[in-house]
């Protein structure tokens, strides 16, 4: 009896050291993305916005798996949503040369889509993000798996299958796709020394709703760093999207966009770029005799940011956009936004 209860005893204690071991390893970190729009034509939304609250925690369950959960609490028309962001339990050990994720999960597909809002180098979406992927991007629930292919020349690749039920920001359950949610993401990395180094990768994103609407995306995407010291000098950031939507009963419609971002440092802590935003529906045609309607959405979005730290950023940034329609008047929009990020913690690093 005694020995029964020294094992027990012995057991429990070993459980406990391993749970706290593990509470250890875990970290935990905050971000307040804070923006200010000043929109010169419609003033109604002019205020002070808390845009994201984000609560994060992750780190290695055991010598195997990692884990990561994300809480995030949006402003929805005057209230307060809290939501799961991410939740998901992954592993680069299992298999060599490879990395998994199961659960929710931002979809592993072209630039800003893998990057929360105060991780961006700018402010607010261009059009192309916030028409293909929505203005926060698509997340779903399902797995991811990426390898390093065992090539001279880096390449890594990653397929991804998601439920589909819904597409973009939801709150609720949606319905049974036809075809769920499918991705794949090939990524090539060419490092020129001291003079950068170059990511770009190519995209095909797949899915058929309920409603037997088809969805096909295919895309480019292109990162361009360079550093000086540990500032970075340079950057260039790039996206270039097509869409075809094709369902039963509806004419095909297709759709192209594209934003360039080049960045560089003024000194240690400031920071001006330039990005340019070019949108357009390849499908518009003329109601009165069915014959195409050129059209042509374009910006331009100066944007200047400080970071005082690794833990905030102000930033200040001025869209200019016009859309064009072929035989119609232009119409023009501007706006200036502010935006403060703040980092409570050691944020989740991330790739390149």
């Amino acid at each position: 009896m005694k020995k029964l209860i020294l094992t027990a005893a012995l057991l429990s204690s070993t459980a406990t050291t391993a749970s706290a071991q593990v509470l250890q390893n875990m970290q935990s970190a905050a971000a307040l993305d804070l923006v200010a729009p000043l929109n010169f034509e419609d003033s109604a939304e002019n205020k002070l916005d808390i845009r994201a609250a984000e609560l994060m925690f992750f780190g290695p369950l055991d010598p195997t798996f990692d884990a990561y959960l994300n809480f995030a609490a949006h402003n929805e028309e005057g209230e307060f949503v809290a939501e799961v962001h991410e939740a998901y339990v992954g592993s680069s050990k299992v298999i060599p040369n490879s990395r998994f994720r199961v659960g929710k999960f931002f979809l592993g597909v072209g630039r800003l889509n893998q990057f929360h809002q105060h991780d961006w180098a700018f402010v607010s979406a261009p059009r192309v993000q916030a028409e293909f992927f929505d203005e926060e991007g698509v997340a779903d629930t399902g797995a991811e798996f990426s390898t390093l292919l065992p090539t001279d020349s880096y390449w890594d690749i990653t397929l991804g299958v998601t439920n589909g039920y819904t597409y973009g920001h939801s709150h609720d359950e949606g319905e049974k796709p036809q075809v769920p949610t499918h991705y794949i993401h090939p990524v090539n990395f060419v490092d020129f020394g001291e003079a950068g180094a170059l990511q770009w990768g190519m995209n095909y994103l797949g899915r058929t709703d309920a409603a037997e609407t088809k969805t096909q995306l295919y895309g480019l995407d292109f990162v361009f760093k360079k550093t000086e010291g540990k500032t970075l000098s340079f950057l260039f950031q790039s996206e270039i999207w097509y869409r075809n939507l094709s369902g039963p009963g509806a004419d095909t419609q297709e759709d192209i966009g594209a934003y360039f971002y080049p960045q560089m440092s003024l000194s240690e802590r400031l920071f001006l770029g330039l990005r340019v935003d070019l949108f357009s529906d390849l499908s518009r045609s003329f109601i009165s005799d069915g014959s195409r309607q050129k059209n042509l959405d374009y910006g331009f979005v100066p944007t200047l940011t400080f970071k005082n730290s690794e833990f905030s950023l102000l930033r200040v940034a001025y869209t200019y956009d016009n859309q064009t329609y072929q035989g119609e008047s232009d119409t023009i929009s501007q706006k200036i936004e502010l935006q403060w990020v703040a980092i409570l913690g050691a944020h989740p690093a991330h790739s390149f």
